[in-house]
């Protein structure tokens, strides 16, 4: 059955707060050489799988369900770029641990994968993590059920703890949250449209008005979106 990812992603570009120009800024301060080994974990449509590739690396990408598995493949051939990417439906987690380690992994908008000790194992020696997710401006004093967002200053914890360097870090402005709105409201309007016949269509337009409003500008003094360069020693 369809869900809003699945009707969302395949008109979108990257699934998160966060523009392709400030992935590639972190990007340009590794060292990473065309022919490494790249992961996304939890890559979604693949779209930061895509922009890994046109950098040189040969690149992994795995989301655990075969549906959005086949969306990902699908970009991936859209864009010329099956010799660089193999997509995968498999856990993150088991399919890096069978794949690993790599020189560079990409998790964004994958709070479940939080465990950095882990991410640092799957890592080489010298290898790069690139971790972006949302986050909470104040921990909140009650925990909301399915938001099991850190703060911000727990996300970089998370890396320090695991021994990993912080190397640099950039928090979303308003126009990149406007941006992702934006686009996750027109592609869920188009599939709304395209699929009148559908059953999950009014679930699907129900669950994107309810994430356009936890997203939106009045939540900007709870929620923000970090993206984090992290560097095994």
């Amino acid at each position: 059955m369809t869900d809003l990812n699945l009707a969302a992603y395949a008109r979108m570009g990257i699934a998160n707060p966060v523009s392709e120009e400030a992935i590639l800024a972190l990007l340009d301060q590794t060292d990473l050489k065309p022919g490494e080994r790249g992961a996304e974990l939890g890559c979604g449509n693949a779209e930061v799988a895509r922009l890994l590739a046109r950098r040189g690396l040969t690149v992994l990408a795995v989301d655990r369900g075969e549906a959005m598995a086949d969306l990902a493949r699908a970009r991936v051939v859209e864009a010329g770029l099956s010799d660089r990417i193999e997509v995968v439906a498999a856990e993150a987690g088991a399919a890096a641990e069978a794949a690993g380690p790599f020189r560079l992994i990409a998790a964004l908008g994958t709070t479940q994968l939080g465990d950095f000790g882990q991410l640092s194992r799957w890592l080489e020696p010298g290898g790069w993590l690139l971790w972006g997710d949302i986050f909470w401006h104040q921990a909140p004093t009650v925990p909301v059920p399915g938001l099991d967002y850190d703060t911000d200053a727990g996300w970089r914890r998370r890396g320090a703890e695991a021994g990993l360097r912080l190397v640099d870090a950039r928090i979303s402005p308003e126009a990149e949250w406007e941006a992702y709105v934006a686009a996750l409201t027109a592609a869920t309007a188009a599939w709304v449209e395209a699929n009148p016949d559908d059953p999950a269509r009014s679930q699907i337009a129900a669950r994107a008005a309810a994430l356009v409003a936890l997203y939106g500008p009045a939540s900007r003094a709870t929620l923000g979106f970090g993206l984090y360069l992290f560097r095994r020693p």
